[in-house]
């Protein structure tokens, strides 16, 4: 398989992430829509990533449906989404708010970094902002001591994971020290992980190769 997409992209890497927690192998192609978006276009017609390449040659495109696939090559006993109720919707109840919440951060980040500084739309920008925070505070707040979902490891702590370190990365003024302990710790915990560990955002920038292959590929 062939994974597009830069680790940047936390929907890329939410993808990447559950690749290799289920060591499955594939070829990384850190690919993005700003540079090249002819070839981005070749694997998804709207030209965003990420896309997954399957050996039979069939492409699949956005994060949902790409994980939709990976659960179903694995025993359902291990898939990170529950086949069954309750347990199903609990944990798509948490990956909601965490794709919500990285949609909003997204439109955050277009709005103050693609536009000259003084056609910035302020009260848009904070309106995204302030969306964001409202489900990053809804998350921290989840009961439990560790895992958002179950008790246990699931494609909600992929995507908070996913999430917070995002935003730590593109508006670190949002996830302050301290505002966030629950998700902080979380965080902290799945990057000492090797699935975590190996596709931190910027991991994959400056690579001198197209491709990256394996689950230990750097």
């Amino acid at each position: 398989m062939i994974l597009i997409g830069r680790y940047r992209s936390p929907f890329t890497r939410r993808v990447a992430i559950t690749l290799r927690h289920f060591d499955l192998e594939y070829e990384h192609r850190p690919l993005t829509a700003w540079n090249h978006l002819e070839e981005v276009r070749r694997y998804n017609p709207v030209g965003r990533v990420p896309s997954l390449v399957l050996d039979s040659g069939t492409v699949l495109f956005d994060s949902v449906a790409i994980l939709d696939y990976i659960d179903h090559l694995v025993d359902p006993a291990r898939a990170l989404l529950p086949s069954r109720e309750p347990e199903r919707h609990e944990v798509l109840r948490v990956v909601a708010c965490g794709l919500g919440a990285l949609e909003k951060l997204t439109a955050w980040v277009y709005e103050t970094t693609m536009r000259p500084s003084e056609k910035v739309h302020g009260p848009w920008a904070a309106h995204n902002e302030d969306q964001a925070t409202s489900a990053l505070t809804w998350l921290d707040a989840r009961p439990g001591k560790l895992w958002l979902a179950l008790d246990r490891f699931t494609q909600a702590d992929v995507t908070a994971v996913s999430l917070f370190d995002f935003a730590q990365l593109v508006n670190p003024a949002l996830v302050t020290p301290g505002r966030f302990p629950r998700l902080d710790a979380l965080s902290k915990h799945c990057n000492t992980l090797t699935e975590f560990a190996l596709t931190k955002p910027g991991i994959d920038v400056g690579m001198t190769t197209p491709s990256v292959r394996g689950r230990f590929a750097r």
